[in-house]
């Protein structure tokens, strides 16, 4: 089974944001340069809510100096503070951030690994525990719709166990929220609570039985449970219901890997003959 590993469908997402704020080019951060006492150690996805210093490419003699925070609309993002410089005796001075706005990057694959400040190293610097400009962005009540969002980008970076408290709040708060049925059972699975999926989606798929993905995490579920004769029903009811040549293939790929993983030939022999057609 290849679901997990699969790219994610990104949901529609509003992308209007103030207008004070300004964006980096791509081309600002590089592989790490090697800078007297500092390592980088730590992936951005790991560093939410800290202090970090990315490297920049060369010749640049300095280091970006910010925050990490999430986003619920672009996601893990780096907030400028300053650039930082190393001198040679190993003294840090930072040149602040001298403009009125605000200066994000959007965080990504193609981001190199981050220096995370301890608290000496903060100390050092003279920054606060947080940014004062972070209140700007705190909320003291998230929506269900927000939380959704904040589920879905840990989802999509292959940190399930942090969308999970997020997205059963948002269960808790509003349970008919957009993605939020299927965000949660796929991070359910991703996590192992297969039970779990199977408790939230059995009467979710009777009412909503136009998502093929609820299909796939269900079936999903039920399969690492070695509940497999349930599975096939499932998928099989799927292959009724679903038109989309695309979607049924998907359904009879699962079926034909898993049987034939389980060296089950009968089950297999029926869905390579389904995906042959």
């Amino acid at each position: 089974m290849t679901y997990l590993s699969q790219t994610r469908n990104v949901m529609d997402i509003k992308t209007i944001l103030p207008g004070i704020l300004l964006f980096f080019t791509t081309t600002l951060l590089g592989q790490n340069v090697k800078q007297p006492n500092i390592q980088f150690e730590t992936d951005y996805l790991d560093a939410v809510n800290h202090w970090v210093v990315l490297p920049q490419k060369e010749p640049e003699p300095n280091l970006l100096l910010g925050y990490v925070i999430l986003d619920e609309i672009i996601g893990f993002t780096f907030i400028f503070h300053g650039e930082l410089k190393i001198e040679s005796s190993g003294k840090w001075t930072v040149k602040n951030n001298s403009t009125n706005y605000i200066i994000k990057k959007a965080l990504n694959n193609n981001t190199p690994i981050v220096h995370l400040l301890s608290e000496s190293e903060q100390t050092m610097l003279n920054l606060p525990e947080r940014p004062n400009w972070l209140r700007l962005f705190d909320k003291q009540v998230r929506t269900a719709n927000e939380l959704v969002l904040l589920g879905y980008h840990y989802n999509k970076a292959n940190r399930s166990q942090f969308a999970v408290p997020l997205l059963e709040k948002a269960l808790s708060i509003e349970p008919s929220a957009r993605n939020l049925i299927f965000e949660l059972s796929y991070a359910y699975n991703a996590v192992g609570e297969y039970q779990k999926v199977v408790e939230l989606l059995k009467n979710e798929i009777k009412n909503e039985n136009s998502n093929y993905m609820l299909y796939r995490e269900l079936g999903y579920a039920l399969l690492q449970l070695n509940r497999y004769e349930e599975a096939d029903k499932l998928y099989e009811v799927g292959m009724r219901i679903f038109e989309n040549e695309t979607q049924r293939r998907a359904m009879a790929i699962d079926m034909a890997q898993t049987f034939f993983d389980l060296k089950d030939e009968e089950r297999f022999e029926k869905w390579a003959a389904i995906l042959r057609k």
